[in-house]
């Protein structure tokens, strides 16, 4: 019986949070302003999870995309006042990228 070494087999304990979070991200419709609820709730929980943010309760977001498109930097604030800056930006970045093409 040979002994192996600890570089002979790379030891795999499952997806990374980058990974996980890549996989969330490719089942998030391109456009914004196509999300359904569970989309919006989905990408919450994807930039929470991404930037080390504190989970946002998903009854703070009860909306589709098109909702999220109406809502101003200051209603993102009054929802979560720690992340909620970073919320908007990304949102606003998806919806810029969709409606020009432009990626981010």
């Amino acid at each position: 019986m040979a002994l192996q070494t600890a570089d002979a087999t790379p030891v795999r304990y499952g997806p990374t949070r980058w990974e996980r979070a890549e996989e969330m991200e490719d089942n998030l419709p391109k456009d914004p302003r196509q999300w359904s609820r569970e989309h919006v709730a989905r990408w919450l929980h994807l930039v929470t999870q991404q930037h080390g943010l504190p989970e946002v309760p998903s009854s703070r977001f009860l909306m589709n995309g098109k909702a999220l498109c109406l809502m101003s930097l200051e209603m993102f604030l009054s929802r979560v006042p720690l992340g909620g800056k970073l919320l908007y930006k990304d949102f606003q970045l998806r919806l810029c990228a969709a409606l020009y093409g432009v990626n981010h």
